[in-house]
């Protein structure tokens, strides 16, 4: 049984009065995890580029990075 067919089978087996108020609250755990997964993303996003741009690199580093044709970068 995949996990579809047990969550369809459970939701079966609730009162066919209390179906909505389910489904309901699911929307409503699924929307919480939604944004907590995006605030999640975008605060380690923001930690790798504050940290990025606090790296200090020595001319050598800078040069072999910039002569490095298969080093992807933005420099922007």
């Amino acid at each position: 049984m995949t996990l579809e067919e047990a969550v369809v089978a459970k939701l079966q087996q609730v009162p066919a009065g209390k179906r909505e108020q389910v489904l309901r609250l699911i929307d409503e755990w699924i929307e919480q995890h939604r944004t907590a997964d995006i605030e999640e993303a975008q605060r380690a996003v923001a930690v790798v580029q504050n940290t990025w741009a606090t790296l200090t690199l020595n001319l050598q580093t800078l040069h072999w990075i910039a002569a490095d044709k298969e080093l992807e970068y933005d420099l922007g």
